[in-house]
């Protein structure tokens, strides 16, 4: 809406002088853009809340006002005037207008709309803009997600650095999330170092996907200030309509709980909000790993595994060769993401035999440091980017 928004906005500056070529440039605009640019249009010069059919069957009204307008006065008529008269004598969904220009009036409403240190939407604006996006969700059946983002330690960088490097960040990481979303996304600075970003049309998986990527940018930002160097990372959470919640009060709060979640495991984590207390996000990941059992003399390799799902925090594989619950072990998980394969240390957390040959054996990670969880935050989105992309083919 904002870039259709701005395109109006920069044509009719353009046009100003010119109302003919004004409405050849904005009817241009609606054929290549559709009926949803009429509507803005209406928005713009007269801040009437219509649907796109309204706005198509008023301007074509409209024009055709003018026209006998134009005729009877023997002269062109300016479009807004065209447009205040339609509304005020015919239409009558206008009583008392008011006459301001265009630009004032849009300064004064960014000022409202938007956040003026990060630009990304005000709490207000955000608010009327997402009860909007979750009836349109719920009307039309479609997915709809939120990522919910705390920068972590924030606190700490106001105290360290002063309460105006904590402003630099805020603004940087905010470009940051503005690059890396759709125009269709609506970013929010929800709270003091709080960003909310409504995903349209988008399941746990992709919506997972933008915000690792936000993160993983967040973290090698190169950030500086006064001289010295900050060091800056963020949590994030994930909840989906309808999986999670239906109405804008419990997507949010599920959200922040998948943010509280993340912070919990350790920090600069997404975490998807799940009922089932499921922390982490788990994907279908197919591959030979080495298993060797920490306590055991014995070095125990794990071949020719039929499947096994994987997440930041475990992963899940069938073997021939059981092991015991509590047991400590050290995988090599070829990722795909190095040349060699990720050390982690785990824990056996899960054993349960289908039959005499095979185990489904769960194994928790522990000690996984800052690069090791990198490693497979990107294994997995490369995962699910894959899976996203096999579904788009077929």
């Amino acid at each position: 809406m904002d870039a259709i928004r701005k395109e109006i906005l920069k044509c009719l500056d353009d046009f100003s002088y010119d109302d003919d070529k004004l409405i050849t440039e904005l009817n241009c605009i609606t054929e290549n853009i559709g009926d949803e640019a009429c509507q803005v249009i209406f928005s713009v010069l007269t801040h009437l809340d219509l649907t796109p059919d309204q706005a198509v069957d008023y301007w074509k009204q409209i024009i055709s006002h003018r026209n006998s307008m134009s005729e009877s006065l023997g002269r062109g008529v300016n479009l807004r005037t065209a447009i205040c008269d339609y509304f005020c004598t015919i239409n009558k969904s206008m009583t008392n207008p008011i006459i301001i220009e265009i630009r004032v009036l849009e300064d004064a409403l960014y000022s409202l709309r938007y956040d003026s240190l990060t630009g990304l939407y005000s709490r207000r604006a955000f608010d009327e803009v997402f009860v909007r996006e979750v009836e349109r969700a719920n009307r039309y059946g479609k997915e709809l997600s939120v990522l919910f983002f705390d920068l972590d330690d924030f606190k700490d960088v106001n105290d360290t650095f002063g309460h105006l490097a904590g402003d630099e960040a805020l603004e940087r990481v905010a470009q940051i999330v503005m690059g890396e979303i759709r125009t269709i996304d609506i970013a929010s600075r929800y709270g003091g170092e709080e960003i909310i970003v409504v995903l349209p049309e988008t399941g746990k998986a992709a919506a997972f996907v933008v915000g690792e990527r936000i993160r993983e940018k967040v973290e090698n930002m190169e950030l500086s200030y006064d001289g010295q160097t900050i060091d800056l990372t963020i949590s994030g959470g994930v909840s989906t309509l309808p999986i999670d919640a239906t109405d804008t009060k419990n997507m949010i709060a599920n959200a922040d709980i998948a943010v509280y979640k993340a912070k919990e495991a350790g920090k600069n984590n997404i975490v998807i909000y799940s009922e089932n207390r499921r922390r982490f996000i788990r994907v279908d990941f197919i591959t030979d790993i080495h298993v060797h059992e920490v306590d055991s003399k014995e070095k125990v390799n794990v071949l020719d595994i039929k499947s096994a799902d994987l997440s930041t925090g475990g992963i899940l594989f069938k073997s021939n060769h059981s092991i015991d619950m509590g047991s400590q072990v050290q995988l090599q998980i070829p990722t795909g993401i190095v040349d060699e394969p990720l050390l982690v240390d785990g824990t056996v957390v899960r054993v349960e035999k289908f039959d005499s040959n095979q185990f489904d054996i769960g194994i928790s990670f522990i000690k996984v440091d800052g690069s090791a969880r990198n490693e497979l935050s990107k294994c997995i989105r490369k995962c699910i980017c894959e899976e996203i992309s096999v579904k788009k083919e077929t």
